[in-house]
């Protein structure tokens, strides 16, 4: 029987039969297309067969971390891929650059917490990106509002206030690596066998919160500058660290874009004020921007809604729909977008 990092033939079932010669363990890291996996007697580098490279028509069909993956092991100590369990929850979001494809980021989590910090890094429009991936694949959102020492405890319930007028139903924990003020409840979140993932932009202070958590500097942070009093960047890749009570955590790069793929339960989720409303609009194909009848506008102009998230959702859905488009049809949609950013914006209801 298998118990470690989490497993449980529940969740992750093994092939039956289990190929002759083959183990199961648990990819720890990642580092472009190679690997190092956790399996019972200890950490072992690997690569995947040609069969995954040559077979898979993404490259969400290859090891990520938090995966478990069926390998066989070389004489040379070296383990060989050859098949990955099914995925429970899957974090993803639009990979970066102009070719439209997915990049998953962490697989296998429970809870994620978004960190976020009080100075420029802190967007309610960035947060429900976060949110809306989060809940897309699967997974229990906790926001974190890092680095509270460095604001007054008025500016801190301030922008805990903002964000719960914005998202009442989402837990929001406020924390400080420095004095580790809200470390005891995020440790008291922390169950052994489950899987959490950190998440934020880049020096929001994700690593300086691992390495409270852990007891020792494991994750390397970077200084913290004199002009700015901000923590930089120091995460470059993903990687699963178990704890002491073993719980486990992933560690990821700080973000810069945070880019949707189809992500229509998600949006569903972070915006479930939005989808109700619309329940009750004139038209079943609203759009909400200037159709008379319109509930979501009418919440809007009552004080109800904030205009500032229905905006963010509008930006947010158009963006899911664009990544599940076709080529002809993104070609279509890119001749009329100027003109519907347009025409919402001279409608869309003032601010009350």
């Amino acid at each position: 029987m298998i118990s470690f990092l989490g497993y449980n033939d529940k969740d992750f079932p093994l092939p039956d039969p289990m190929p002759e010669g083959m183990l199961i363990g648990r990819v720890v890291e990642e580092h472009r297309g190679h690997y190092f996996v956790m399996y019972e007697k200890g950490l072992i580098e690997a690569g995947v067969t040609g069969k995954i490279i040559h077979t898979s028509e993404s490259k969400e069909a290859f090891p990520a971390v938090g995966d478990w993956v069926v390998m066989a092991i070389s004489d040379k100590n070296q383990a060989l891929i050859h098949d990955i369990l099914p995925r429970k929850t899957v974090l993803r979001r639009r990979a970066s650059g102009k070719i439209i494809a997915e990049q998953v980021i962490a697989v296998n989590i429970d809870i994620a917490f978004v960190v976020m910090s009080g100075d420029e890094n802190f967007s309610l429009n960035r947060l429900e990106r976060y949110l809306t991936i989060i809940y897309n694949g699967g997974i229990i959102p906790i926001i974190i509002l890092n680095k509270t020492d460095l604001f007054t405890k008025a500016e801190v319930d301030i922008q805990v206030l903002e964000i719960k007028k914005r998202h009442l139903g989402v837990t929001v924990v406020w924390t400080s690596a420095m004095t580790e003020e809200g470390l005891n409840f995020v440790h008291k979140t922390l169950l052994p066998g489950k899987t959490y993932c950190f998440v934020g932009s880049s020096g929001v202070g994700k690593s300086s919160l691992i390495n409270r958590l852990i007891g020792e500097q494991r994750q390397y942070v970077k200084e913290i500058s004199a002009a700015t009093a901000k923590g930089q960047h120091a995460t470059t890749y993903r990687e699963l660290i178990e704890l002491d009570n073993g719980s486990l955590l992933i560690d990821t790069p700080g973000m810069r874009e945070v880019g949707l793929v189809a992500a229509d339960a998600g949006l569903e989720e972070t915006f479930a004020d939005i989808i109700t409303l619309a329940q009750n609009c004139r038209f079943s194909d609203c759009t909400h921007s200037n159709e008379p009848g319109c509930a979501v506008i009418a919440a809007c102009k009552a004080g109800n809604l904030q205009v500032e998230k229905l905006d963010n959702y509008l930006r947010l859905k158009r963006e899911s729909d664009y990544f599940q488009m076709d080529t002809y049809e993104r070609r279509q949609k890119d001749k009329t977008f100027a003109k519907m950013v347009k025409e919402f914006k001279r409608n869309k209801p003032k601010k009350t």
